[in-house]
């Protein structure tokens, strides 16, 4: 008989194993979900941290068969969901665990939001049965160290590392719906193997790109590449990502580097593929709306 019932500190370590398994695999995958098993540990351990509970646990018996976590982003009023997952009886076992994630959803925020790849056919019927609005496809593209070719040495552009006394002026070039605001992206860059880097032209930021490493080693991801709208298609934004790939595949000797583009924006994924990226994966985002309620304190 599977039950489901709130994750609890003692069980995070076998929780962050089965996430780190399941989440490599593309018909289970969920956008969000740290790829480090340690990351995964640090990650679900927050959710465990407030007085309602942010996470919940199918269990077979002592064998975890399902799990979905809400991650909090308080002052936009939304959530993301990790998950659902589920390996047993999966309709059912997504049912039961959002029925218990979602009262708490709707009590403390205004939308949630949750993406996966497109072979996550479970997660995709949950989503349009639940009314989820499909407000974004994107791909996923990858270069493999192996097949990058670094342009000719030319002109050297105005390339610098972006820190804290930059953000006013990142704060202009960073879109507003990005799932990243301004601060969070440069807090995280500063963690080992994250980077934002900007471009200046007579002392104005013109464009950035973050980037970040997401396996040691092994794999990094440009997440964000925009170039000011008076200054797009002058080689800004192709300039930035040679950069970003130079110092991913020579200075951090990663084997691939991933990036995405709306399947709508034909203009930069051309761009991505001339560099030599090819597509991997197809990603799909939802969010549901929720009717505004009074906040309640979670902290």
């Amino acid at each position: 008989m599977i039950q489901i019932r709130e994750l609890e500190v003692r069980e995070l370590h076998k929780a962050a194993e089965w996430l780190y398994q399941m989440n490599g695999q593309d018909r289970h995958y969920v956008a969000w979900m740290a790829s480090e098993k340690n990351e995964i540990f640090e990650q679900i351990w927050t959710l465990t941290q407030f007085t309602e509970p942010l996470a919940y646990v199918a269990w077979e018996g002592s064998e975890i068969v399902g799990f979905l976590g809400i991650v909090p982003f308080f002052e936009q009023k939304f959530c993301r969901l990790l998950g659902p997952f589920a390996i047993k009886e999966e309709p059912d076992v997504i049912e039961r665990l959002w029925d218990k994630a979602s009262l708490t959803a709707q009590l403390h925020f205004d939308a949630v939001k949750v993406a996966c790849y497109g072979a996550n056919e479970e997660l995709k019927h949950f989503a349009e049965k639940h009314a989820f609005e499909l407000y974004n496809v994107e791909k996923t593209l990858a270069l493999f160290q192996a097949h990058y070719q670094a342009p000719k040495p030319g002109k050297t552009p105005s390339i610098f590392q972006i820190h804290e006394e930059d953000k006013e002026r990142l704060d202009r070039l960073h879109p507003d719906a990005a799932y990243y605001t301004t601060e969070e992206m440069i807090g995280l860059s500063k963690q080992p193997g994250n980077y934002i880097w900007g471009y200046e032209e007579e002392g104005e930021l013109t464009g950035y790109l973050y980037f970040e490493t997401i396996a040691e080693g092994e794999e990094g991801e440009i997440c964000f590449v925009n170039v000011h709208p008076s200054h797009q298609s002058s080689g800004i934004g192709t300039d930035l990502m040679e950069h970003a790939l130079q110092y991913a595949f020579y200075a951090l000797d990663l084997q691939a580097v991933t990036i995405s583009v709306r399947s709508m924006n034909a203009k930069a994924e051309q761009l991505y593929k001339d560099i030599g990226f090819q597509e991997l994966h197809e990603i799909h985002a939802y969010q549901k709306l929720f009717t505004p309620t009074p906040p309640a304190p979670l902290h």
